[in-house]
C-alpha cells in the first residue's frame, strides 16, 4: 500500500483558540446559571475560562503516514515495528482523533506501536461529498471494513467510544480475521442511558437536523449541549477548578489540549446524526439486534474472538448500563473519566499496559 505524509494533530488552530468552549453563549449560560446568586464562583469559572483560552498548548505530535484511504476514510500507520500483529485502533466519530495520540507521554496509540504491534489508526477524515451521504452502517460496510481487509491478515481492534460501537459491526463482518477485538468505553446499548439523556439527544436531533440539512453535515458546536447535559455541573467545575492552579502549572496546558480536542472535529454526516440519535438513543436499534450493516443483523453475540470491555468509573458519557452486556467476555474498570483514562496521569498503568497485555494474549 502507497504511503503518503499526513498531519494528524486534529486540534484547534491557532486561530481557533480564545473561542472554546463551543458553543460559547450556551457555556456563558450554562455557567451563570448554575452560580445563581454566588458571584464569586462565576468569577472562578471564567478565571478559568481565561486561563484555558490564553494556555500555551503542547506541541503537536509528529506527521503519521497514510496507509491507505477508501474515499475520505484514511489508515494511518502510527509507527512502529514492521513486523508483529496488525492492530488498527478505531476513534470515535464525533472528536478528531487527536486525544488518542495528544503528546509524547499521553499517546496511547504511540505506547501500542512501541509494544511490539504494526499499529494503525482510522481517520475519519473531514467526511466530504461521498461521506455525507453515509450513515453509521455505510461508514463501516463502505470505508472500515474494505480498509481492514485491505490489511489481507488477522487483525486486532480496539475501538473508543462512538468507535468502539463501529468496531462491533465492523468486526462481525470481518470474520474469521478478527482476531481480538477490544473496546474502550464503548456505548452499545443505548436504553442504559437515563430516559432524560435520551429524549435530550432526541430533541437535540430534531433542532439540529434541519440545520444539518442546509449544511450538509452537522458541526460538532450543536452536538455539544447533548454531551454537557450528561453532567452540567462537571462541564463548568473543571473550568472554576482551573483558577485555584498556580497560572504556571503544567496541567492548564493539559487541560486546553484536552478541551481544544473536545471542542474539534469534523461535521457528523447527517445519515450518521440520524442513525446516532433516532435509531441509537432513540429507539436502541443497535442494542435491540436491529441495526444491519452489510446485508447482517448486528449481534455482539456472533463474535468469536475474544472481546475485552474496558469501561471508566467515573464516565457520564457512557455510563456502566450502556456498555455491551454480552457473556462470556472479559471485563475491566479504570478508576478515571470518560477522556482521564485514555490522556491522565494515570492512563499507563491502569489502562495502557492491561491493554497492550491482553492484545497479545498474556
Amino acid at each position: 500500500m502507497a504511503e503518503t505524509a499526513m498531519r494528524m494533530d486534529g486540534g484547534a488552530s491557532n486561530g481557533d483558540r480564545g473561542g472554546g468552549p463551543h458553543p460559547l453563549p450556551l457555556f456563558l449560560s450554562l455557567a451563570a446559571r448554575l452560580a445563581g446568586d454566588d458571584l464569586a464562583r462565576l468569577a472562578a469559572i471564567l478565571e478559568g475560562l481565561k486561563r484555558y483560552q490564553q494556555a500555551a498548548r503542547p506541541q503537536p505530535m509528529p506527521a503519521m503516514q497514510q496507509a491507505d484511504c477508501k474515499g475520505g476514510v484514511r489508515l494511518m500507520r502510527v509507527g512502529g515495528p514492521n513486523a508483529g500483529p496488525a492492530l488498527v485502533v478505531v476513534p470515535s466519530l464525533i472528536n478528531a482523533p487527536v486525544v488518542l495520540d495528544l503528546a509524547p507521554d499521553r499517546s496511547l496509540v504511540r505506547f501500542l506501536a512501541g509494544a511490539g504491534f504494526r499499529t494503525y489508526m482510522i481517520d475519519w477524515g473531514v467526511m466530504g461529498r461521498p461521506e455525507r451521504r453515509l450513515g453509521l452502517a455505510g461508514l463501516v460496510s463502505a470505508r472500515l471494513v474494505p480498509l481492514l481487509r485491505g490489511l489481507d491478515e488477522p487483525v486486532r481492534l480496539a475501538g473508543y467510544c462512538l468507535g468502539g460501537t463501529l468496531a462491533v459491526a465492523a468486526g462481525q463482518l470481518l470474520g474469521d480475521q478478527l482476531d481480538r477485538l477490544a473496546l474502550i468505553a464503548s456505548p452499545w446499548h443505548f436504553d442504559g442511558y437515563p430516559p432524560e439523556a435520551r429524549r435530550h439527544a432526541v430533541q437535540t436531533w430534531q433542532v439540529a437536523r434541519p440545520v444539518g440539512r442546509i449544511l450538509g453535515a452537522v458541526p460538532v458546536s450543536l452536538l455539544n449541549p447533548l454531551f454537557w447535559s450528561l453532567d452540567e455541573e462537571a462541564v463548568v467545575a473543571k473550568f472554576e477548578a482551573l483558577s485555584r492552579r498556580p497560572p504556571d502549572d503544567p496541567h492548564i496546558g493539559w487541560f486546553a489540549a484536552v478541551e481544544d480536542w473536545a471542542n474539534s472535529g469534523a461535521p457528523l454526516s447527517c445519515p450518521a446524526a440520524r442513525d446516532l440519535f433516532e435509531h441509537g438513543f432513540g429507539t436502541d436499534r443497535i442494542g435491540r439486534g436491529a441495526w444491519r450493516v452489510g446485508g447482517q443483523r448486528i449481534s455482539a453475540e456472533a463474535i468469536t474472538a475474544p472481546v475485552l470491555d474496558v469501561g471508566a468509573t467515573r464516565d457520564r458519557i457512557v455510563p456502566p448500563a450502556a456498555r455491551l452486556r454480552r457473556s462470556g467476555i472479559r471485563r475491566a474498570d479504570v478508576p478515571a473519566g470518560h477522556v482521564g483514562m485514555v490522556v491522565g496521569s494515570g492512563a499507563r498503568a491502569a489502562l495502557w499496559e492491561p491493554l497492550s497485555n491482553w492484545l497479545h494474549g498474556r
